[in-house]
């Protein structure tokens, strides 16, 4: 219904509330293809401690005279396929017209203390997963105070592994939305200084 009243030609950007897009260097106007999608900065825990293995596709943008719904923008494959392919021709989520905003923007996750993030898991769609990982707070605590990504990314899906990830990166904050530097004092607690 919010889209009621958008012109043909408005870009709709569809983005998680934890996905801020970087849109400052961005001239819409010039870009030719259908699809927009922010390669994204990876956080956890703290605002500033980057995933820097882990790129993230979360905001994605199309105008809207392209768009069919969120779920169809969210679901399309982070990849550009050749246009020659068959299979593209047919498919609702493999797309050959997309282009990439390469410094993208954020991608939050998980940013909380130990204990709401132990609240959060027990309590999120895949609590069962997180259940049967066998990690408790005392081990949450331990993998955050030493910077390190709470299960595997580099694994299938199906076969999270929890426990041991890549170790974070302190991100310099100059690289992070200008709204965080600007307000500083109130993010203090949540950055890695």
């Amino acid at each position: 219904d919010g889209l009621a009243g958008a012109e043909s030609n408005d870009l709709i950007i569809v983005s998680d509330l934890d996905e801020i897009p970087n849109l400052e260097k961005i001239d819409f106007k010039s870009i030719k293809q259908k699809l927009i999608f922010f390669k994204q900065k990876m956080f956890y825990y703290k605002l500033n401690l980057y995933h820097e293995l882990l790129p993230w596709y979360g905001s994605k943008a199309c105008k809207k005279k392209y768009f069919k719904s969120p779920q169809w923008l969210r679901s399309i494959k982070n990849k550009k396929y050749p246009a020659w392919r068959l299979d593209v021709m047919f498919s609702k989520v493999k797309y050959s017209d997309i282009h990439f905003v390469m410094d993208g923007g954020w991608h939050f996750t998980n940013v909380r203390n130990p204990e709401d993030l132990e609240k959060k898991l027990s309590n999120f769609l895949h609590h069962v997963d997180f259940e049967r990982s066998g990690l408790k707070l005392n081990e949450l605590k331990r993998l955050m105070n030493e910077k390190k990504v709470m299960y595997d990314h580099s694994m299938d899906k199906k076969n999270y592994k929890w426990g041991e990830g890549v170790k974070l990166k302190t991100l310099d904050l100059n690289k992070m939305p200008k709204y965080i530097g600007e307000n500083f004092e109130k993010y203090k607690p949540w950055l890695d200084l």
